[in-house]
């Protein structure tokens, strides 16, 4: 007699995602780890490796011109703000005074030494310090507060003496020291053709008449003879000599870096279009004397110098890409046999060269900066001196690379992450979360207008094309989880998935999110298939509170632990697999701490 079978039962498999790394737009999205998302957007992963919807941004303050520049006071207390061709200081209070009214309408950017701002804007090298009552701020051109040098010493009344400091392409003025001999009158200083202002002299540093100033030849008469000087220069005398060009070198420069070996003494600035391959040095703390001997140029124009980065004790300046020279040199600082400060340049490692200026900054000790084929780390070790610059950001080249007008990107760092804003999104690289290739983890980020960046009071801000300032939103804050009233679609997308066995049918089961729990919150899962979306399930996810109370939604849930649900919907003959889950919802947190599949195997793919 034949026995009778029995059906086998169908066992119940489960696919569970419970840790969380960033978007993978590069990787075929059946060949990515659980762990990563080939569609994913508005989330960031939270210290404990799951993902949370970002809070959103609220306008702070609106300006009737493009914001080109946020900068923080060197006080800590407000910024500058370059709006249009007016800069403004906005303190925390929010009071707001405007400075001047003839900035460049262009992208400026700023560097803070010795307690004073000081912005380039590619027109007028200013300064940002306190007014003389010091009870405001003042802007003022640098050229207006700029060092005198001294360049010559102890000469003879005739002329001669010893070369000492070099001319100051930011003014005009010099002081020559003379030896007086007790009976001449008359002084011949460094230069001819002298400038039409005022020469002054001063003896034993008390002012004393000049009585003729013969300017084509530098012939200075002063009224009576000064004392004898008994070989030490008892004489001083002010003058000007303009040379045609000299300002407009610092002028138009747009950018800057701080660099003196160990420490940060002097400031060297590069981005004048008139030289584009040339840096300027400034004097030993004093970015308002830049000798005209102090200037290094680094290739050829065919490459612009496009900004600054340091590593350990070195400078590397980056160039654009393209020209046949290399892309980097790296500068170092040492001390002559005399005491002088040298800063050698040598060519540094090959690779992409830079396209954006201001996206130059270091995630923890990696130095990074935007190139033409994505974000660009510089490694290397301060033994071997070896530095190697490559891509960091291979995960999400494909979208940046497609992102129009990259040399206006922006960036920023910000308690550990890498911010790169252009035309409304956010790239974010997590100096906290590293993929096996050891590259940061990448986010993705929608409907955020920054074309600048600022830390104001351990909080984010940035300035929009159309005059607006805006701030993100702390977690606690009424209202974080909305972009100036407007929604933030969120959402997580797994990889597609084989589900165990690329040559069988299988059957959904089940879906269970599980989710961070809110006083209001909710999710919706959609299933992707060939044929494809299915909405699975919405549903709202609260916990009781007085405070977001809503009766068309009443929840007697009040433990604030994980919450899972099931979404009970079946799903059959599916080869490949994908599901996503967000939230679109005004005003409502989201976070997902785990996501299972429940499925069984069925007939093999015909």
């Amino acid at each position: 007699m034949r026995a009778y079978q029995f059906p086998q039962p169908e066992v119940v498999q489960e696919t569970v995602v419970s840790s969380f790394g960033g978007v993978d737009f590069r990787t075929h999205e059946t060949k990515l780890p659980l762990s990563r998302s080939p569609d994913m957007q508005n989330m960031i992963c939270d210290q404990n490796d799951y993902l949370v919807k970002r809070t959103g941004w609220q306008t702070q303050q609106t300006y009737g011109a493009p914001i080109y520049g946020l900068f923080p006071l060197p006080d800590g207390n407000g910024c500058a703000v370059h709006a249009g061709k007016t800069l403004y200081t906005r303190l925390s209070d929010g009071s707001q005074a405007a400075l001047c009214s003839d900035m460049n309408e262009a992208f400026s950017q700023s560097f803070v030494m010795g307690g004073v701002l000081y912005l380039l804007d590619g027109k007028t090298f200013r300064a940002v310090q306190r007014s003389a009552k010091g009870t405001g701020w003042e802007a003022v051109r640098v050229q207006d507060i700029a060092y005198v040098p001294t360049t010559t010493i102890s000469a003879a009344p005739t002329g001669g003496g010893t070369s000492y400091e070099a001319v100051n392409l930011l003014t005009p003025k010099r002081i020559n020291t003379f030896i007086g001999n007790g009976s001449a009158t008359q002084f011949q200083v460094d230069s001819k053709e002298l400038d039409n202002a005022t020469v002054t002299a001063a003896v034993d540093n008390q002012t004393v008449t000049v009585s003729s100033v013969d300017r084509a030849t530098g012939l200075v008469t002063l009224a009576s003879p000064p004392a004898n000087g008994n070989g030490l220069a008892n004489v001083a005398i002010t003058f000007s000599k303009t040379v045609s060009g000299n300002a407009d070198k610092i002028n138009r420069c747009r950018f800057a870096g701080l660099y003196g070996g160990k420490n940060d003494t002097r400031v060297f600035l590069a981005g004048n279009p008139d030289e584009p391959a040339c840096d300027w040095q400034s004097g030993l703390y004093d970015p308002t004397y830049f000798p005209d001997t102090g200037y290094t140029r680094m290739g050829t124009d065919a490459a612009a110098i496009v900004g600054y980065l340091k590593q350990y004790e070195s400078q590397l300046i980056v160039k654009e890409g393209g020209a046949q020279e290399s892309a980097s040199y790296r500068r170092t600082f040492t001390l002559a046999d005399d005491g002088t400060a040298l800063y050698p340049l040598s060519q540094g490692a090959q690779g992409e060269g830079a396209v954006c200026p201001r996206s130059f900054a270091s995630l923890n000790d990696l130095p990074m900066f935007l190139s033409a084929r994505g974000v660009q780390g510089v490694f290397g070790t301060s033994v071997a001196e070896q530095r190697t610059i490559r891509s960091v950001s291979d995960a999400i080249v494909p979208k940046l690379e497609a992102e129009p007008g990259l040399e206006n990107a922006c960036a920023i760092v910000f308690e550990g992450k890498y911010y790169l804003a252009v035309n409304g999104h956010v790239y974010i690289a997590d100096g906290a979360l590293t993929e096996p290739s050891g590259d940061p983890a990448w986010f993705y980020w929608t409907n955020v207008p920054a074309q600048c960046f600022a830390v104001l009071e351990n909080r984010l801000w940035f300035g929009t094309a159309d005059g607006r300032l805006c701030r993100f939103s702390l977690p606690e804050e009424d209202g974080a989880y909305c972009d100036d009233d407007a929604p933030i679609d969120a959402y997580w997308r797994t990889p597609t998935l084989p589900l165990g066995d690329w040559g069988r049918m299988k059957t959904v089961r089940d879906v269970i999110p599980t989710l961070v729990p809110h006083s209001r919150s909710g999710a919706t899962v959609q299933y992707e298939s060939e044929d494809g979306k299915t909405l699975a399930l919405s549903r709202n996810m609260d916990l009781f509170s007085f405070k977001t109370l809503d009766f068309s939604r009443f929840s007697f849930r009040c433990v604030p632990g994980a919450l899972s649900y099931r979404t009970r919907y079946r799903q059959h003959r599916m080869p490949l697999l994908a599901v996503r889950i967000g939230n679109d919802r005004i005003d409502e947190p989201f976070g997902l701490l785990a996501l299972t599949i429940r499925w069984t195997a069925g007939q093999t793919i015909i």
